[in-house]
């Protein structure tokens, strides 16, 4: 073969990954459309019939709530450095009096272990639970030590918890959010609140793309996710459980609550609840406050704003951390998510289940599209700097129907760009907002890498019949004075 074979077989293949980026964009953007459009149809007929919010109450009535008794549960592997600092801060900022925090350790880790001790010594309501079997297990595992140890605790108290929350050893938690629960829990078994996630430095792009995600997800996927069908999964932090719901998912688990087989076993639990027909909800309860906010000269002003009842916490700021954390994600939701739980039926359900899925294809078709456009660029260069350079025939004629799509798909583009801007700004400012765009970009090149591991990881996993390890992310947690700025 001749050189001129070789361009000529690139540009075939340029040209056929062309086609299915452009079919696989289109597909996922008509879906992504839709998803927005649904949105904004329900809030406006949310707000006609005022019913805006869920619960539909005010503040003070959820204050006056009577307190059931709650536990929390921290599963808390290798977390010498925060564990002490989280659980005094949760103390600390928890409007709730009726509670006890069980936090599980491991009897290899002798450093968390004493962190959680320091705290015991002095609220006897803090309780260290040691895991049977040495670390790093599954943060599975690690929640049903912790449960069994609930359970032993009713039986020698007489206490009878009917809530159980769960959440990260790196969490800021919200003040209301246990009195959410105490009031939401009854009525519904699993109840999740929205995830916000906090970067001290906006230019970093591997902390601050969390944030663009989980923002958009967390006050418009979900909310449509819960209405089309009922499925709402577990954010791993800052979800609650009736007693109910615990009990079901032991039975359903053979004597365990959580499965272990599982990397998002907060994923699983959602859909296991719903198919035994247990209520879920997601719920984004706006509150007023009052709060020291930055006029335009500079100063500071004491103000009354809405806030919302929502977990914090600092994600991974460097490259491989944020690979490292997604792959685990995309373990667990992609491919134990579709061994163990299918294609159930219900429409709805299958679709919210595609979405979940769809980014084995996806990811690979931004990645193609990046590499079409930059091709795209030089050859544009290469003709307007050398008229006799070489022409390669157009494979993109303009009556072709790759074009139709490739318009479509500038549309859900511009979509994409608008919401991603409307729910930064919302909650982070404008420019945060502007940022949100240019790291969509490199978002799309983490989920990328984290798809790439992912699949490695399972697959290795297969062909040694063991179940994937907990590839634990390390955390950070903020001390006094930048846990007032940012709670």
């Amino acid at each position: 073969m001749e050189t001129v074979d070789y361009i000529a077989f690139y540009w075939l293949i340029i040209k056929l990954l062309t086609f299915f980026s452009v079919i696989v964009l289109f597909i996922s953007g008509l879906d992504d459309f839709f998803v927005d459009v649904y949105y904004w149809i329900k809030k406006a007929y949310g707000k006609l019939i005022g019913k805006e919010k869920y619960p539909n109450i005010s503040v003070e009535q959820l204050l006056a709530h009577p307190e059931k008794p709650l536990a929390l549960m921290v599963p808390a592997w290798d977390e010498a450095v925060v564990i002490e600092k989280m659980l005094k801060n949760t103390l600390k900022t928890f409007q709730y009096t009726n509670l006890h925090i069980f936090v599980g350790t491991y009897p290899n880790d002798p450093a968390t272990q004493e962190k959680v001790d320091n705290v015991t010594a002095i609220h006897k309501n803090v309780h260290k639970v040691v895991n049977k079997t040495p670390g790093p297990t599954t943060k599975a595992d690690c929640l049903n030590n912790v449960i069994d140890t609930i359970f032993a605790y009713e039986k020698l108290t007489g206490i009878h918890f009917e809530c159980f929350t769960y959440h990260d050893s790196e969490d800021i938690v919200h003040p209301l959010e246990l009195k959410l629960a105490n009031y939401v829990i009854g009525e519904k078994d699993l109840m999740q609140i929205p995830v916000m996630p906090l970067t001290t430095n906006p230019w970093n792009f591997n902390g601050t793309h969390y944030q663009d995600e989980f923002i958009e997800t967390g006050f418009k996927d979900m909310i449509v996710r819960e209405s089309i069908s009922g499925y709402v999964p577990s954010s791993g932090v800052a979800t609650s459980f009736s007693r109910k719901a615990i009990h079901t998912l032991s039975r359903l688990n053979k004597g365990v609550v959580f499965n272990t087989t599982s990397l998002t076993e907060d994923y699983d639990i959602g859909y296991r609840l719903l198919n035994e027909g247990l209520n879920l909800t997601f719920v984004n309860y706006p509150v007023k406050v009052k709060k020291k906010v930055k006029t335009w000269f500079g100063g500071e002003e004491e103000r009354e704003v809405e806030e919302y009842i929502v977990s914090k916490g600092y994600f991974p700021t460097k490259f491989q951390q944020a690979v490292r954390q997604k792959s685990r994600w995309i373990v667990g939701i992609v491919f134990q998510g579709h061994r163990d739980i299918g294609w159930p039926k219900g429409l709805g359900l299958k679709y919210v289940l595609y979405r979940d899925r769809k980014a084995i294809f996806t990811h690979p078709a931004n990645l193609f599209a990046y590499v079409i456009m930059l091709n795209l660029i030089y050859l544009s260069l290469s003709y307007y700097y050398n008229e006799t350079s070489w022409h390669f025939p157009e494979f993109m004629p303009e009556d072709s129907w790759v074009w139709i799509l490739v318009y479509f798909n500038a549309l859900f583009l511009s979509s994409r760009f608008f919401h991603r801007f409307y729910f930064v700004n919302q909650h982070y400012g404008v420019f945060q907002a502007i940022l949100s765009i240019p790291r969509l970009v490199w978002g799309n090149m983490v989920n990328l890498f984290a798809l790439f591991r992912a699949f490695s990881q399972y697959k290795n996993a297969g062909k040694k019949q063991k179940e994937v390890k907990w590839d634990k992310t390390d955390h950070e947690f903020p001390d006094e004075i930048e846990i007032a700025k940012v709670a």
